[in-house]
């Protein structure tokens, strides 16, 4: 989608903080070999080394891989970047950094990434030394001074070709529910790991199709011009085939980065590198970031909570409240071990307490009724509300819409999801009767009366909302019904009985409550 992007480099650079303070926007990532970088924050700097490379053709792959955490979704993903540059308090986020930030992931987030490579070719450093009229820092004020003009590593790789990524994010609120999508992926044969085949498409249908856990689909290209990006159900036509799709707009795909500290005669660049591990990690030890990586999932579940508090009428957990307040303290906490080593990378740091990390992740908890069925018991039944996915999707009614004569002949329900904007409508009963107006409903408005009279069918039915508008119909038969929303609960939908009539109908309704925290 996007070509590799030229970079401006300066003998020096003012530090992240004063970029914040002076509301500019930062440097972009690397995008040349030898290039200086700041491999905490992502930045592309001034050149320090040259040296000589060597070049190596291209290559093609398809792949998929399931990842549980943020590290092996970002290893699936390619990402030449360290996390905490997605994550951190600021950084020149690259495509696919910002890709991942996109998803807003949470505690127990589960990852199926599809990703097809087209590589042009790849640079690697053979040789490398310092720039003629380069000084090697001597003490710390040197040291520092280097690190704000060069960063604290150069880049010694560079691929270029073309790729495209999809990724199904399941939103499992526990380990529990981790561990049951990963029962239905491996029953589906979908491993750990594999290599992608015209059957991947099947089983990913199937999967997604039957899970309760909330789900997104989000997918991108870089290094072709004016791709088509195709549908959930076409992802693995696509990946298969696009190796085969010519490279127009080649990308900068993955680049590598060596530290200073292994440029020969550079001094003592221990301090910096010590700091950098202790930011962002090595082999052993995930670093701070893995610390900045939790409070952000943390912080994403809590919002995604309040967002369906706020969507159905304001439940308050307070609680959740509590536990929010502490993660964006403790996220501030670690954001200053990062601000204070883009100020001065020498400088001694440590690892703040994170007490919000303790509670665990919460998960959504709601209990489901049903109000009185009104009617007989003939036609068909039917329920319109899956309380599995129900309330996470933000599901509401739309517009209602009756048809009646002497009874109540059909009701026609449209549902949409606050969330992905879908709608699809439930119509239940026969083709008699006059066709009432429609009565329609906006985000945040709910029923909250039903009443009429019924006996062997529905004879007459009236639905009240927030704003007191209604719609009715049907006649004066049968005996009376009035039934109203219980406080502090929400209406999703209807259940009941139809076949030529509406038979019978009653309202689906939950209550919201605190959230459960599980670790």
């Amino acid at each position: 989608m996007t070509s590799a992007r030229e970079v401006a480099l300066h003998a020096q650079v003012p530090t992240s903080a004063e970029r914040l303070a002076a509301n500019t926007v930062a440097p972009p990532p690397p995008a040349s070999l030898f290039q200086g970088s700041d491999s905490v924050n992502g930045y592309g700097i001034s050149t320090a080394v040259e040296g000589t490379y060597a070049s190596h053709g291209g290559s093609s792959s398809v792949f998929y891989q399931v990842a549980l955490d943020v590290e092996t979704l970002y290893q699936a993903l390619d990402i030449s970047q360290s996390v905490s540059v997605g994550f951190g308090p600021f950084g020149s986020v690259s495509e696919k950094s910002e890709f991942v930030q996109q998803l807003s992931l949470t505690s127990y987030s589960l990852n199926i990434v599809v990703h097809a490579r087209h590589v042009k070719g790849t640079d690697t450093a053979t040789a490398f030394k310092l720039k003629d009229g380069i000084t090697p820092p001597q003490d710390d004020a040197a040291l520092r001074n280097f690190f704000r003009s060069y960063g604290d590593s150069f880049v010694s790789s560079i691929t270029t070709g073309a790729e495209y990524y999809a990724v199904y994010t399941f939103y499992a609120q526990s380990r529990e529910e981790q561990d049951s999508v990963s029962a239905e992926l491996k029953a589906n044969g979908i491993f750990d790991f594999g290599s992608v085949g015209a059957d991947l498409q099947t089983k990913l249908n199937r999967v997604t199709e039957k899970t309760q856990v909330r789900i997104s689909f989000n997918q991108n290209v870089a290094g072709i011009a004016n791709p088509k990006l195709p549908t959930p159900e076409q992802l693995v036509q696509y990946a298969l085939d696009f190796p085969s799709i010519p490279i127009d707009a080649p990308a900068i795909l993955s680049f590598g980065l060596t530290g200073y500290e292994h440029v020969p005669d550079v001094g003592n660049f221990e301090p910096i590198a010590g700091n950098r591990a202790f930011l962002i990690g090595n082999q052993s030890d995930g670093g701070l970031a893995q610390d900045l990586v939790k409070e952000t999932q943390l912080i994403n579940q809590i919002d995604w909570l309040k967002s369906i508090y706020a969507f159905y009428q304001g439940f308050n957990d307070s609680k959740l409240n509590e536990v929010d307040s502490q993660a964006q303290t403790d996220q501030q906490a670690l954001n200053e071990q990062f601000t204070r080593y883009v100020n001065d990378p020498t400088a001694k740091l440590s690892r703040p307490a994170t007490p919000s990390l303790q509670q665990g992740s919460p998960k959504l908890q709601y209990q489901i009724a049903q109000s009185p069925a009104q009617g007989g018991d003939g036609g068909g039944p039917f329920d319109d509300v899956d309380i599995n996915t129900f309330i996470q999707r933000q599901d509401y009614v739309s517009s209602i819409q009756l048809r009646s004569g002497g009874y109540v002949d059909a009701i026609s329900v449209t549902y949409r999801s606050n969330s992905t904007g879908d709608s699809w409508n439930d119509y239940h009963g026969g083709g008699g009767g006059g066709q009432s107006q429609t009565l329609t409903l906006q985000p945040g408005q709910f029923i909250t009366k039903v009443n009429g009279r019924s006996g062997k069918y529905v004879d007459q039915l009236n639905i009240t909302i927030s704003d007191g508008r209604h719609v009715g119909g049907g006649g004066s038969g049968g005996g009376a019904f009035d039934w109203n929303v219980p406080s502090g609960s929400v209406v999703l939908g209807f259940y009941g009985r139809s076949g030529k009539y509406l038979d019978q109908i009653g309202v689906t309704y939950a209550t919201l409550k605190p959230a459960q925290w599980v670790k």
